[in-house]
């Protein structure tokens, strides 16, 4: 677990140990990921490390946190874009996890945490899809959505629709990232599930 130490660090010097973090992910697999390396790159002694972090899960967690944050802002600026229509975001997002992951760097980070995730199902699997979760169920999202021409407006609804949205949206990224399906019928499997809920959900 990232200990508060770390959270309570000047931006900067938590910015430098992430961005070595980061790096260290996109050059190397999991299996042969530095502590030593981390600590070197962030300029930070091995006790300053053991301050902030436990293990390498901590690890995985702030590159997942960062790139998490990054998607929630997406969400949220595409919420404003499209006047609060929740479901052309979600289809959205889709398009922005596929062009963000397609970027090489990116990609090799995504597919060290991958390997990781595979190697401690319990652990990091869990911590993905939680995070997922809160990145695109916060309440700054919620109080966004355009409820005019929804068939209900009450505030338990709305939420519940988030959470079958973001599930179902969780599904798709994981189906192509995760199992390596083809990107275009994951989409447009995702496009007919979200109009399908849209019918439902729309006066």
């Amino acid at each position: 677990m990232i200990k508060k130490t770390f959270y309570n660090l000047p931006y900067e010097k938590r910015k430098r140990i992430t961005d070595a973090v980061i790096k260290e992910f996109m050059e190397r697999p999991n299996e042969k990921v530095s502590i030593n390396r981390i600590i070197k790159t962030a300029e930070i002694s091995r006790g300053s490390f053991y301050q902030y972090f436990d293990d390498k899960v901590d690890l995985i967690e702030i590159i997942t946190k960062t790139m998490f944050d990054e998607s929630s802002n997406k969400a949220k600026e595409i919420l404003k874009l499209s006047c609060g229509d929740l479901f052309v975001m979600y289809i959205k997002m889709f398009d922005y996890f596929d062009d963000y992951s397609s970027q090489k760097q990116t990609m090799k980070i995504m597919r060290n945490i991958v390997d990781s995730f595979k190697a401690n199902d319990d652990l990091v699997s869990e911590y993905l899809k939680n995070r997922f979760n809160i990145a695109l169920s916060n309440n700054e999202i919620y109080l966004m959505v355009d409820r005019q021409n929804l068939k209900f407006q009450d505030n338990e609804s709305v939420k519940c629709l988030i959470e079958i949205l973001t599930q179902v949206l969780k599904n798709a990224i994981f189906d192509v990232f995760v199992a390596g399906s083809d990107r275009e019928e994951v989409r447009e499997r995702l496009i007919k599930k979200i109009d399908i809920i849209k019918q439902g959900a729309v006066k």
